[in-house]
């Protein structure tokens, strides 16, 4: 049964579940069962590790794009330029 939530969440790359699946690993029966666990941990960390990467990204871009705005926007006058 936690094998099957796990590989579920895994697939849908929901991580909030993942991480509250392994909160509570059970202790696991057979060889097999505690095989696949590891593959799908090893596959899990893999994909965990290819999100931050794509947030990484993401939030360099959008830092880009913030720059660029506030270097195209027009400085309003100050109120302590005086003219005579």
């Amino acid at each position: 049964m936690w094998l099957t939530s796990f590989k579920t969440a895994l697939v849908l790359e929901d991580f909030e579940s993942i991480a509250a699946l392994l909160d509570e690993m059970p202790q696991f029966d057979t060889h097999q069962q505690m095989e696949e666990a590891f593959y799908l941990l090893a596959q899990t960390k893999t994909s965990i590790e290819k999100n931050k990467s794509q947030i990484a990204h993401i939030m360099q871009q959008l830092t880009n794009n913030i720059n660029f705005l506030k270097s195209t926007q027009i400085d309003p006058p100050s109120s302590l330029n005086l003219k005579l």
